[in-house]
């Protein structure tokens, strides 16, 4: 997955962060993909996991909307899970060529990409679609 402006994501002390195209010290991490089949498949609900599906990505409750996490959990048991996989479900919708992931368990809520390299990915409330919201999906062989 890349940012709006091509940067891969990676992985560093427990987050998904934005790389920096110039740096050497970063190197863009794989992420799994697997259908939720018990949402509406309409919506291409979709769980994303790292670390060759041992990962996965959440969005967790707190005091003021979710938080995006990583949790230990297999990304096959999730895809069998059925309606508990909700929370780390994102729905996928297209737009050209690059997509906007919206949180299953939180309608209106979108990962998005900072402004800044080497900061984390988040969640974000939001009406109209920017580019900080947009990503790309680069499938590996």
């Amino acid at each position: 997955i890349k940012d709006a402006e091509q940067k891969p994501l990676y992985l560093r002390n427990d987050q998904l962060l934005v790389g920096d195209p110039n740096s050497e010290f970063y190197g863009a991490e794989k992420v799994c993909v697997l259908p939720n089949r018990s949402l509406d498949r309409n919506k291409f609900p979709i769980i994303m996991g790292i670390q060759d599906g041992s990962r996965c990505l959440a969005c967790v409750e707190s005091g003021e909307g979710p938080l995006l996490q990583l949790q230990d959990v297999n990304i096959e048991e999730l895809y069998k899970g059925g309606e508990e996989a909700t929370r780390f479900t994102f729905f996928r919708s297209s737009s050209g060529s690059t997509f906007q992931l919206e949180s299953a368990a939180w309608p209106g809520w979108f990962l998005e990409a900072p402004t800044e390299p080497q900061e984390p990915v988040k969640l974000t409330k939001e009406s109209e679609p920017s580019p900080r919201t947009q990503f790309y999906f680069e499938q590996s062989r």
